[in-house]
């Protein structure tokens, strides 16, 4: 007979596998357009494997009669006791690589100093936040064993207070870093001109942010009221969004196309013009073709920040030193034939 609940664990791990699965593909981009992967992508990997981990304990948790607490035994309770520590610093994790690599995205698409200083400080501020949280799971309760040795002696049991310390620390660090991180790009964006393509990739990446801040309203929700199954459920969805999302702005290349800096992108359209000329003149033709380019510090290899720039790259610029830009070549061909007065087309 199939336990109860059995539905939300194969959420767990359809969870995982999208996620993981968007993971591949990132990395694969990454190495593909430029043979080397970064920090924020290190950064990802190391959150899902915190998410794997998560996968691991929650169904073990499982195995041990989280669905069921009231016929759990003592032995299983101090099992899953014992799994509070490791799962929640897990969670918080992966939350925070995944908020970290945003930044440091985003980091590397500013050139202001007033941005860099921005990100900079940001970056500083979540490591703050994991600190205190980490420090607080771990000795919420001190020693960390009495919240198993309590299940037989209830002389150990904890107090409330720090529990609930912990709750809201990690609700209220979590919900307003993901919203002040979202809004982090946006005047910089907005001061850019980018093709439509372009803006779709970023509103869907801004989009994911929000269903994740959503998954975490929903998650402080379940969590207060002490139903522990949906709530493993609930974290699993809020993880696999927000590694989804962080891996959106290097797969827009599959899903938008992206422009090569590798030589000259160049789109050829031919515009032919034939009119009647005059006796004694020949008709002639005209072929227009534009092509864009883009510079390259190395011909044949991808600048450092192809897979980023592309995402908020400002087009149209008409300075004269740089080298990108629409150039415009006209061909003239001329037919020569018998001055009769006929046009040639």
């Amino acid at each position: 007979m199939a336990r109860p609940d059995t539905g939300q664990v194969v959420a767990w791990y359809i969870c995982t596998a999208a996620a993981c699965v968007f993971l591949v593909c990132r990395l694969i981009v990454r190495w593909r357009l430029l043979k080397k992967l970064y920090l924020d992508d290190y950064f990802v990997v190391g959150a899902a494997m915190c998410l794997i981990g998560d996968l691991a304990i929650q169904h073990y948790m499982f195995t041990q009669g989280m669905s069921t607490m009231a016929k759990t035994t003592v032995t299983e309770k101090i099992n899953m006791m014992k799994m509070i520590i490791p799962g929640s610093t897990l969670y918080v994790s992966s939350m925070w690589l995944i908020k970290a690599s945003l930044v440091i995205f985003y980091k590397r698409l500013a050139d202001r100093t007033r941005y860099q200083t921005i990100y900079n400080i940001t970056l500083a501020v979540l490591v703050a936040t994991w600190l205190v949280l980490f420090f607080d799971i771990v000795f919420k309760c001190f020693p960390p064993d009495r919240q198993w040795k309590s299940v037989t002696n209830p002389a150990l049991t904890c107090p409330s207070e720090p529990s609930t310390i912990n709750y809201w620390l990690t609700i209220l660090f979590n919900i307003f870093s993901d919203v002040f991180i979202i809004c982090l790009p946006i005047s910089q964006v907005a001061r850019l001109k980018m093709p439509r393509k372009q803006k779709m990739g970023v509103i869907s990446v801004f989009l994911l942010g929000v269903l994740v801040i959503i998954a975490s309203i929903i998650r402080a929700i379940y969590s207060y009221r002490n139903e522990q199954m949906i709530t493993c459920t609930v974290s699993m969805i809020e993880t696999a969004i927000a590694i989804i999302a962080s891996c959106l702005p290097v797969l827009r290349t599959l899903v938008f196309g992206s422009h090569s800096r590798n030589g000259t992108y160049s789109g050829r359209r031919g515009y032919e013009l034939s009119s009647s000329a005059p006796t004694g003149l020949a008709a002639s033709k005209q072929r227009t073709t534009v092509s864009v380019s883009h510079p390259s510090s190395h011909p044949g290899e991808l600048s450092r920040h192809d897979s980023e720039d592309e995402l908020v790259k400002e087009t149209g610029s008409s300075s004269l030193e740089d080298p990108a830009g629409i150039s415009v070549t006209r061909e003239y061909f001329v037919h020569e034939g018998a001055m009769d007065g006929r046009s040639l087309g």
